[in-house]
């Protein structure tokens, strides 16, 4: 099951950046594929556990690296931690600044941003995720925020009640807390929490085509990103037998596989052309803290070892 080329080299230095699989998948790295060419391929990763459905909801973030794997798929934010940078990384914010005194931010969304559903990203999407979120730290904006105001058509200002010194860390950084992943405000009032967990439609570079809840989660390469997407399926399952996982990386049914124990180790290293990554204590590395990378033909895999 081929599908990329990237040295060893550059995966170990995309290692250095948290939530390798998808932002690497997903836009900018540069792969074999000139620029502006069309998303191809796919890539299966086998989850080393059942999934819980919450974690395609931004918007009921549990503060956990976990979640970030699916929801940075499927959805986007205004501003993330991305590679080397933790927080300040430009998503759908185009640009952002915070006032002198810490007491407002405001960002200004990129042009014809849209979400899965063909329906534009505004600032009332904006506003209405983070006046709703109710995910990790929630109480902690919650209490800090003054008003939520929409300068115009593409820019949003939080205002605070005090200087809120930390305000773009906790807000930037994914696997602390997500009120600033946007959620279309239309589709969630109308299908509402329980329903936007079973078919969630966002901003990100991949959109949802099939859901089996716990089981597996089928995506494929959304056309309207504001970045290119080279990998056209992204495919999600859940395998919590370890041996069945190393099973389908030796087999080409799985492109990344987590949590390999310790037994199976020297088996998978074994593989030809399995290389073991170094451990890094790099904190932007929780998700990804250990790591295997085989490169066979145009196959890129990486393992998470427990």
């Amino acid at each position: 099951m081929i599908r990329l080329r990237l040295d060893a080299r550059r995966v170990f230095q995309l290692l250095a950046g948290a939530f390798l699989l998808i932002t690497a998948i997903s836009a900018g790295v540069p792969f074999s594929s000139p620029a502006g060419a069309a998303a191809k391929g796919k890539i299966v990763l086998a989850w080393h556990a059942g999934f819980a459905s919450r974690w395609l909801d931004p918007q009921e973030h549990d503060g956990t690296a976990t979640p970030d794997n699916f929801f940075t798929a499927l959805h986007d934010a205004l501003i993330k931690n991305q590679g080397t940078q933790l927080y300040d990384h430009a998503a759908l914010a185009e640009k952002f600044a915070i006032a002198p005194d810490a007491k407002s931010a405001t960002f200004t969304l990129r042009k014809g941003l849209k979400f899965h559903n063909g329906e534009p990203v505004t600032p009332q999407d904006v506003k209405f995720s983070y006046e709703n979120y109710r995910g990790a730290k929630a109480d902690v904006f919650k209490k800090k925020t003054d008003r939520v105001e929409i300068v115009d058509d593409r820019t949003i200002r939080f205002v605070f009640k005090e200087p809120f010194l930390d305000f773009a860390i906790l807000f930037g950084t994914a696997n602390v807390a997500a009120p600033g992943w946007v959620v279309p405000e239309k589709y969630y009032k109308q299908v509402t929490g329980d329903g936007f967990k079973q078919k969630p439609i966002g901003a990100g570079p991949y959109k949802l085509v099939r859901h089996e809840p716990g089981v597996k989660v089928e995506m494929e390469a959304f056309d309207g990103y504001y970045r290119p997407v080279h990998v056209k399926q992204l495919v999600m399952t859940s395998v919590p037998e370890a041996a069945t996982r190393v099973a389908m990386l030796e087999r080409g049914e799985a492109d990344i596989i987590y949590n390999v124990p310790g037994e199976l180790i020297a088996k998978v290293s074994k593989l030809p052309g399995v290389v073991l990554a170094p451990r890094t204590s790099d904190p932007r590395c929780k998700p990804f803290s250990s790591a295997m990378v085989r490169r066979a033909l145009d196959t890129v895999v990486v393992i998470r070892v427990a």
